[in-house]
């Protein structure tokens, strides 16, 4: 019987996959035809602001400048050029397949400088045309419009009130259903993501928004998503919206969260370590399937129809960025680009965070090892303990680019947060008069 549930499950995962192709395909290309003037316009109108690199006017003390100072801008102005880039005698299913933008340099990116020089001259002469086609960028399909009728800023500001009122939601509905664990989890790993700095990026916001949704859906759904058995499809198409919408920042997070969050909702049934850890290994590979799985499909679908050759690009592209970090042994390289992550939490407040969580849950382990079984600790334990492994070894895995792009990767770093704080919740859950394990 499980042998047929499997084989179903792996069909329906297919479906959804092609489904997603050809949906996020066809949204891509419409996204193409609308005109680029207006949107240029709009980005010209904020450009000089949000591309600032003199903050010399801004107080050292002030919340601005530590904003202007974290906020990721070079990736922010890679999204803005695609999006008002349009060349003519290209088609639209041409420019959703390349995604071209233009640059100052015809090795080297330099995606702040050529927009900024594009604003004041508002024309490309003398610059190189670039393409993006390993990416489904598939932000464009909601930028393209909002760009089209708002400014850069105000498109921004929209940005930030969807991140506020999804994470109040997520709060509102926890506390409605009683999940104050839930709630206690995802303020931790907020906290690590430096939530101002990621509300202030298009970038940095794409995975933070995908995962407060996929929490908010769980927590409204988890009762009829548990009977019908549908959290595999769930986090499958969680998979395939991050691969759609983010441009590799930290997407480990959008599996992570929901993860520890789907764990915490069963904390008050009856435990089965056997049955948790096949949850755990099915919804996680359910991820992956729909991460790398859409993903690939983009190479199929541009190399299929137009021969990009971005199959042998995105092939070389893993290697480069999977490969160890300087020169150094797999291990030893990994756990240089861990504290090349860690060094991006300089504020004394997040290592004074870390320290308080750690200890806590070292208490609450031994304390519950000394008043029940190991067998019983690790029933509760053992998920957030491999959940809490997820970032570190994303990137011991993906260490080149984990290294290269430490300034945004170190924000999956939250996931072991959260999870630190799921085990001192799982213990304290362990002793309630409503807690049964097995």
């Amino acid at each position: 019987m499980k042998t047929n549930y499997y084989a179903n499950l792996l069909k329906r995962m297919i479906l959804i996959l092609i489904a997603s192709a050809v949906l996020g395909t066809v949204l891509l290309v419409l996204s193409f035809f609308i005109p680029p003037e207006r949107i240029r316009e709009n980005v010209y109108a904020s450009a000089d602001v949000l591309l600032l690199n003199d903050i010399s006017n801004i107080s050292d003390n002030s919340f601005s400048r530590y904003i202007w100072q974290e906020r990721e801008q070079y990736t922010d102005a890679i999204m803005v050029q695609n999006a008002m880039e349009q060349i003519e005698g290209k088609n639209a299913f041409e420019h959703a397949m390349w995604v071209y933008h233009s640059d100052l340099d015809p090795e080297i990116w330099s995606p702040e400088d050529s927009l900024r020089a594009y604003c004041t001259t508002q024309k490309t002469e003398g610059m190189f045309l670039h393409e993006y086609s390993r990416y489904w960028h598939g932000y464009l399909v909601y930028l393209r419009p909002l760009l089209s009728i708002f400014t850069w800023s105000q498109v921004l500001t929209i940005e930030v009130v969807i991140q506020i009122v999804l994470f109040i939601l997520v709060l509102a509905v926890a506390w409605k259903k009683k999940a104050f664990g839930v709630i206690a989890a995802v303020l931790t790993g907020t906290f690590f993501i430096k939530p101002t700095v990621v509300m202030a990026s298009l970038t940095m916001s794409v995975c933070w928004m995908i995962t407060l949704g996929a929490i908010l859906y769980m927590l409204l759904r988890h009762d009829n998503l548990e009977h019908k058995n549908r959290y595999p499809e769930i986090f499958l198409i969680i998979g395939i919206l991050t691969a759609y919408f983010d441009f590799l920042t930290y997407p480990a997070v959008t599996v992570g969260f929901p993860l520890c969050v789907y764990f915490l909702l069963k904390l008050k049934e009856k435990q089965d370590l056997k049955s948790s850890l096949a949850k755990l290994i099915l919804y996680g590979a359910s991820w992956c399937i729909g991460y790398v799985g859409m993903w690939g499909l983009k190479w199929v679908v541009a190399d299929l129809t137009l021969h990009t050759g971005t199959i042998k690009d995105a092939a070389w592209s893993i290697i480069g960025r999977t490969e160890s970090i300087g020169g150094r042994p797999r291990m030893n390289g990994g756990f240089f680009v861990i504290g090349l992550n860690l060094q991006e939490y300089k504020y004394r407040i997040y290592a004074i965070a870390a320290v308080v969580i750690g200890l806590l849950a070292l208490i609450a382990i031994i304390y519950a090892m000394y008043k029940t079984t190991i067998k019983t600790v690790l029933t509760r334990l053992l998920p957030y303990i491999i959940i809490f492994c997820i970032p570190f070894l994303w990137i011991i895995v993906v260490q080149h680019h984990s290294a290269l792009h430490a300034r945004f990767t170190f924000r999956i770093i939250s996931i072991a947060a959260m999870a630190g704080c799921c085990m001192i919740i799982a213990i304290k859950d362990l002793f309630s008069k409503k807690s049964t394990c097995k």
